[in-house]
């Protein structure tokens, strides 16, 4: 059974250029795909934003992990997406920030 770690927010339109969502954020996942597999556990990530909501984007970043004791560890390093994100939060307030944990279902 997986165990999956999700951080999401959502970015105005008129903070995009601010962000460069087509570069600075691809950066920092491919940063996170880099690094996370040598954490014990990893079994793999993605990312996406929303394509049909004209007023924002909202990105979701997710994480995949063997155990339940690997995705505590995860969450307790610094390499936890939501930490690793924060790097956008000076230049970019990152509207409604969540992280949830889910346990995959058969």
């Amino acid at each position: 059974m997986a165990y999956v770690y999700q951080v999401s927010f959502d970015i105005r339109p008129e903070q995009m250029d601010e962000l460069e969502i087509g570069a600075s954020l691809e950066r920092v996942l491919a940063y996170l795909r880099a690094l996370l597999p040598n954490e014990a556990g990893y079994i793999t990530s993605r990312a996406m934003s929303s394509l049909d909501v004209p007023d924002r984007t909202h990105v979701i970043v997710q994480s995949v992990w063997n155990s339940w004791e690997d995705l505590a560890r995860h969450r307790q390093a610094s390499l936890a997406e939501d930490k690793v994100l924060s790097e956008f939060e000076p230049h970019v307030t990152l509207e409604g920030l969540t992280v949830h944990a889910y346990e995959e279902v058969a």
